[in-house]
């Protein structure tokens, strides 16, 4: 598959290593700057998604250790295969590019450091690799602080003859240490980070919306796969009635993930802005409650968990078919009655809302890239003949516009400049600072693909004066409505080039 939207503007990300982004912290653009040998083969999606395969591959294998360190091998296999099943873990941070990515890796490694903790508390090096890969946690995403405030909780209620420890203050410390390069890149732009996403978490004045919070309690269900939710929620009653099973670790791993879930709930009264991915964590961190819970009942392998595999093969069959023998289109112009089913019930319910984020209607391989081609030619061609100038860029006015960039503008080395404001451009506004003195603003192109048409002549005339639609770019796909992509040259610039203040 090509990337999509997200995949895209996280590749972005990797052309300007930074202490911080707009959104995010670093880790994914080093991820995929690792995996793409510095970027020499970032023209192949396989290897931007590689370090999200490699980082799936390892969060199993720390999955697999804490279980088997907690309770026996047996749980620890029960675990990888929670762990394998789930859609976030699996698809969001197992395949696709996300900050989720390597968030998990060092997630993962926080939960076995966490039981190597509560199995000797005065080793100093489970404290260190535990202040070390939460350190690295937060630097892939901002609730990788999650581990810290399980473990917090967990001491002020149960444990507080570890506030004499030192070895928790130098985890602290390590942590700290680690993640500073946010916080001095907020200070000098104005903490634009946290206010960001604290607009995203925080509670309206609005009136309680009841379809918010039944689409986030859906997206909760069936985002970590129903069956494993099931289970979890079995075994944490089983746990809360059987006091031999209370280990200090599965006390932190609750901890972490059940104040986590229902601020979700909470926020989702108020906000529509919960995305289905963001309970992710929570459940990850309630997988080895899960696996013991089985470990201990059966010595075979559970009819929930069978089943659970089972659906979650069934689901990529069906994606993938979905993918390539899908008869419909996102398309907003003339949507099909197939799409106009789904989006119908997409607001009735969470359900899709997983779906469509993993990219369910996702672009087989070559749509984006056969567009490029001929794109190419056009651009040759009137450089040539003198219509638009040398190094005219290609314009957007959101984040989304990496996409546009990756498959129009990176074989051919053009610049892509946002247009707009902060809260839609996002890390485009960094970019153009870098990208100024590359490009000729004097003309430009602007690349609409069909599925997200907008009015190109209003949104931008603030910015030049004259906009032509010159052509339209069709992409002929099996067993689906072709895809177009509408070209346009903008001319007449006002000078007003958008930049971080």
């Amino acid at each position: 598959m090509e990337l999509g939207t997200d995949e895209a503007y996280y590749w972005f990300y990797s052309q300007y290593i930074k202490f911080n982004y707009f959104d995010h912290p670093p880790i994914v653009a080093f991820l995929i700057r690792l995996f793409t040998g510095n970027l020499l083969l970032q023209s192949h999606e396989g290897f931007i998604r590689l370090g999200s395969v490699v980082g799936c591959g390892l969060s199993s294998w720390f999955i697999y250790k804490t279980c088997t360190l907690l309770y026996s091998p047996r749980a620890g296999l029960f675990g990888v295969c929670l762990y394998n099943t789930s859609f976030f873990a699996a698809v969001t941070a197992g395949i696709f590019i996300m900050p989720d990515s390597p968030l998990m890796i060092f997630y993962t490694f926080c939960l076995l450091t966490i039981a190597k903790i509560s199995k000797d508390d005065n080793n100093w090096s489970s404290w260190i690799l535990f202040g070390i890969t939460s350190g690295l946690s937060i630097m892939s995403k901002i609730y990788g602080g999650l581990p810290w405030i399980g473990l917090g909780i967990f001491i002020l209620l149960q444990q507080q003859s570890w506030l004499a420890k030192p070895q928790l203050y130098v985890a602290l410390l390590i942590s700290a240490f680690i993640s500073i390069p946010i916080l001095l890149w907020n200070l000098q732009y104005h903490f634009v980070t946290y206010e960001f996403h604290s607009q995203r978490l925080s509670l309206s004045k609005s009136p309680v919306n009841i379809i918010s919070f039944l689409r986030e309690i859906s997206n909760q269900f069936f985002f970590n796969n129903p069956f494993t939710v099931i289970i979890i929620a079995t075994a944490l009653i089983w746990y809360i009635k059987n006091k031999a099973v209370r280990l200090p670790a599965l006390a932190i791993y609750n901890y972490i993930a059940l104040p986590f879930a229902l601020l979700l709930l909470v926020v989702s009264l108020k906000r529509h802005t919960t995305l289905p991915h963001w309970s992710g964590p929570a459940y990850v961190a309630l997988i080895p409650i899960a696996a013991i819970y089985m470990a201990s009942r059966s010595d075979t392998f559970p009819k929930m968990l069978r089943a659970g595999v089972a659906g979650f093969i069934i689901f990529l069959l069906i994606w993938q078919g979905l993918i390539q023998f899908y008869t419909g289109t996102l398309g907003e112009q003339k949507p099909s009655i197939k799409y106009e089913v789904v989006n119908k019930l997409q607001k009735l319910s969470g359900v899709f809302d997983g779906f469509t984020e993993m990219q369910l209607i996702a672009e087989p391989l070559n749509s984006w890239s056969k567009a490029e081609e001929q794109f190419a030619i056009i651009y040759k061609n009137d450089i040539s003949k003198g219509i638009m100038k040398p190094n005219s860029p290609v314009i957007c006015y959101k984040w989304w516009g990496a996409q546009v960039e990756y498959y129009f503008c990176l074989k051919e080395h053009n610049q892509m400049i946002g247009l707009g404001n902060l809260d839609e451009l996002h890390e485009y506004m960094w970019a153009n600072t870098k990208r100024k003195e590359k490009v000729n603003m004097e003309t430009a192109y602007c690349i609409v693909p069909s599925d997200i048409r907008y009015d190109v002549r209003d949104r931008y005339s603030h910015y030049y004066s004259f906009t032509d639609s010159i052509t339209t770019i069709k992409v002929a796909r099996k067993f689906r409505p072709p895809l177009y992509f509408y070209i346009y040259r903008l001319s007449g610039w006002k000078k007003y080039l958008p930049l971080v203040k």
